[in-house]
């Protein structure tokens, strides 16, 4: 449950900087700023075997409860 909520937080917060921009505050700017370099820095093969790993995840649980 807080792993969901603190990637609730981040999302929002990168919502609400691409929205209000630099009047958005220090915190979402900050958020905004790691959560990009994050992403910058994080080769694109990895994101997408994390992503086929939980597409897969999804998939299998689905079938199963099926």
């Amino acid at each position: 449950m807080a792993v969901e909520a603190a990637a609730l937080l981040i999302v929002l917060c990168l919502f609400l900087s691409i929205i209000l921009g630099a009047s958005g505050g220090a915190f979402i700017t900050d958020v905004a700023r790691n959560a990009t370099q994050f992403l910058q820095a994080v080769p694109p093969g990895t994101l997408l075997g994390v992503a086929l790993l939980l597409g897969l995840y999804w998939w299998f649980r689905g079938r199963r409860t099926n």
